[in-house]
């Protein structure tokens, strides 16, 4: 069993979203550990590769190889998520959408899709951050699970308490008083992050993937 996650931040030290991911990856491999599975993580930072923007060529949909990964990282970032059971991908809010690299890989990523939906049943979970308290975390949640829907992959929600925990992780630099702290101060947001790690964990041995 493997969970494939990916940080969205172009960021390349003190990401809080990478660290939420982080808290995700940690809460599944604990699962795998307590129930004597054999089952792994891997994360894999967005701003580490290099990554083309889609020119709407349509090579893909006419099933021939996408041109720009003859000159880019896309391909190991494929090969990657088809040997995933699961996808994790957190990305900041930048001005209510994710961050450029991201949407360049979420574009690309298109080939899978039109050549076999190779992510097919791939089990799927998306943690964000924002700097202000309503910055538009809803929205990047509901982008990253239409994207994983258009791949054919299951949207999973974490399932901590109904009535303290949220459906995601997600949390904001801002505080009730106007202050600012980073996400290692955000317990809801760790804590929702690891409900959906473990979550996602639970499922894949549930289903004996």
């Amino acid at each position: 069993m493997l969970i494939v996650g990916i940080c969205g931040s172009p960021k390349k030290a003190n990401s809080n979203t990478r660290f939420l991911l982080e808290k995700a990856l940690e809460a599944a491999s604990e699962v795998f550990s307590e129930h004597s599975e054999t089952g792994e993580t891997k994360l894999l930072v967005i701003s580490d590769y290099q990554i083309r923007h889609c020119t709407g060529c349509d090579a893909c949909v006419r099933k021939k190889p996408c041109p720009e990964s003859e000159h880019d990282d896309m391909p190991t970032l494929e090969e990657h998520l088809q040997k995933a059971d699961a996808v994790l991908i957190a990305a900041p809010s930048y001005f209510t959408s994710v961050p450029g690299v991201l949407k360049d890989f979420i574009d690309r990523s298109r080939v899978m899709k039109m050549q076999g939906h190779q992510l097919k049943d791939k089990l799927f979970g998306s943690i964000t951050y924002a700097g202000l308290r309503y910055g538009g975390q809803e929205h990047v949640i509901d982008l990253l699970n239409r994207y994983a829907i258009a791949q054919g992959m299951i949207v999973v929600g974490a399932s901590g308490s109904p009535v303290k925990d949220g459906t995601f992780g997600s949390g904001a630099l801002q505080t009730d008083e106007g202050k600012w702290r980073s996400a290692k101060d955000d317990m809801l947001a760790i804590r929702g992050s690891e409900n959906l790690g473990k979550r996602i964990a639970e499922l894949l041995i549930k289903m004996g993937r």
